[in-house]
């Protein structure tokens, strides 16, 4: 028998609610292959389940609580600000660096939170928080220039920006493009640069990218599913579907275990909340008055929340030049600002879940909670959360509130916000101050926000000779990294929060625990430079992500 190899397909925010249409009607014929032929089930996300966190997860097999990457920016409390996170923020070794030290060989191409490239045994081209196409987006760094030359269409990703401006069918014709390119750049590190791999990974992130745009044009149980759009968009997953085809034909054989993932899934919404205006509600948060710094009158505040519901079409996006356009947005930011010294709680950022915390004194650089009140404060703000309701339909939009130790247990808890709220379905949340104070949820405009949100039930794949037929229950994220170690031969660290999933396979793997790895909270660096992160958040942006 030939040295057991594992080949990773990333279908970034793929759900089972999509898929399954698609297969049942014969569009997806290499997916269906690998479900009739192996193992498939649903794969649990992660506490939160975005995109940063998520990824961090599989590739390190801890939970949030103790790797500390939660959202793409996070939350630095003794600013108020926030920073994009990279590769440095990933506190301990990856999937890649445990195999790359065990002598294994390695590939991948696209895995999020891979920027900037760690060292290897063998080649990575990092993922889409990769600033574009001139930062070093290689290991080797060399790499980059030679895979240019071959795939000279290879782009990062396609936002949906390109959706807003262009429309839909620019938007699908340059997602399948990209899904092609990026299939070429494996193709090209798998025969030339790294062809004798034993762990290799490619991710897909286009469908993550379609679903936020136009989700409800993509379920055909939603009540706005569009033959005409779904059409067009099959394409896309045509092409994956394609392209994952094959891959698994050319390296597929008896030794190769073939694993497909999501980080996430995805369903439908259709309204925003406005944490702060509902913290401001229940008296725990102030805004500016007039003639103060960074302060607002209403009338221009509502004049200011008219113009940003009415461009609709973008039209700062068209007439603007980044650099100008970033600077009229902070601008128009830091107009309008809270008082801290009369704040009890509050949300910096988030979208998918709500990120609250308490303005405590001696953490906060404005702090105006005594410690003693802050579980007292905490409390009053959960309250808030649970109580924010929807005015057109009257239904609760948080379906949990979590304190942070709930939520993120771990060496990085402290580090967490103070409590985390998850919507109810429909429902995705917000920071701004822009909106006017009565809106505390808005309608999401098509063309400008999502109309798909992510949600905790992603998808899993698994096929090769020793893997059963089966559905798989109870699986999650988390475990595919102790699992892949196990298949590879290779200890698995003490640390690890997840599980080998030995219900994929006909006979159960042999498993090392290698007592030695002990839980440490290393330094993280910021990694991009101050235009790096400008390009970092427009794409950011572009995607809906802030």
């Amino acid at each position: 028998m030939k040295q057991r190899r594992v080949l990773l397909l990333g279908l970034d925010g793929a759900t089972w609610r999509i898929l399954d249409p698609m297969i049942q009607q014969g569009h997806l014929p290499h997916l269906a292959a690998l479900r009739e032929g192996g193992a498939h089930g649903e794969l649990r996300s992660t506490i939160p389940p975005v995109t940063a966190a998520a990824w961090t997860s599989f590739q390190t097999g801890l939970l949030p609580g103790n790797h500390g990457v939660l959202d793409f920016r996070q939350h630095d409390a003794t600013t108020y600000e926030t920073y994009a996170v990279s590769s440095r923020d990933v506190p301990s070794p990856t999937l890649w660096e445990l195999a790359s030290a065990a002598g294994k060989r390695v590939a991948l191409l696209n895995v999020p939170l891979t920027y900037p490239p760690r060292a290897i045994n063998g080649a990575m081209v990092t993922g889409m928080l990769t600033p574009d196409l001139k930062a070093e987006m290689t290991y080797p760094s060399a790499l980059r220039d030679m895979l240019l030359q071959r795939v000279p269409d290879y782009r990062i990703l396609v936002s949906q920006s390109v959706f807003n401006l262009q429309g839909w069918s620019r938007f699908v014709e340059m997602s399948e493009q990209t899904v092609r390119a990026r299939a070429r750049a494996f193709r090209f590190l798998l025969e030339e640069e790294v062809p004798d791999w034993d762990l290799a990974m490619l991710h897909f992130q286009e469908t993550d990218t379609l679903q936020h745009a136009a989700y409800p044009w993509l379920d055909p149980s939603h009540p706005e599913f569009s033959p005409q759009h779904y059409e067009k968009a099959l394409s896309v997953y045509r092409a994956i579907d394609q392209e994952i085809g094959a891959l698994v034909e050319r390296y597929g054989d008896a030794d190769t275990l073939v694993i497909a993932l999501s980080d996430h899934g995805h369903g439908a919404v259709s309204r925003t909340a406005n944490v702060n205006a509902a913290l401001a509600e229940a008296g725990l948060l102030e805004l500016a008055r007039s003639g103060q710094k960074g302060s607002l009158t209403a009338l221009a505040r509502a004049a200011m929340t008219a113009l940003l519901r009415l461009d609709r079409w973008n039209l700062n996006r068209r007439l603007l030049p980044r650099g100008r356009r970033r600077r009229l947005v902070e601008q128009v930011q830091n107009s309008v600002g809270i008082a801290w010294d009369r704040t009890k709680a509050y949300m910096i950022h988030g979208w998918v879940y709500a990120y609250v915390n308490v303005n405590l004194q001696g953490r906060e650089p404005n702090g105006v909670v005594p410690p003693a009140e802050y579980e007292t404060v905490r409390q009053q703000a959960a309250d808030a959360l649970r109580a924010l309701r929807d005015p057109e339909t009257g239904k609760p939009v948080v379906s949990e509130v979590l304190f942070r130790e709930q939520a993120f247990p771990g060496i990085a808890s402290e580090e967490a916000p103070d409590l985390v709220a998850a919507p109810n379905p429909g429902y995705e949340f917000t920071a701004s101050l822009l909106q006017s104070s009565k809106a505390r949820v808005r309608r999401n405009l098509w063309r400008r926000d999502h109309t798909g949100t992510h949600s905790m039930d992603g998808i899993l794949l698994a096929h090769g000779a020793a893997v059963r037929q089966a559905q798989v229950t109870d699986a999650a994220l988390v475990d595919l990294f102790p699992t892949v170690l196990a298949w590879l031969g290779l200890p698995i660290p003490a640390y690890s929060q997840g599980q080998v999933l030995q219900t994929l396979f006909e006979q159960p793997l042999e498993v090392a625990i290698d007592d030695a790895a002990t839980l440490e909270q290393f330094s993280r660096n910021r990694a991009y430079s101050p235009e790096d992160e400008a390009i970092i958040d427009e794409r950011l942006s572009s995607l809906g992500y802030m």
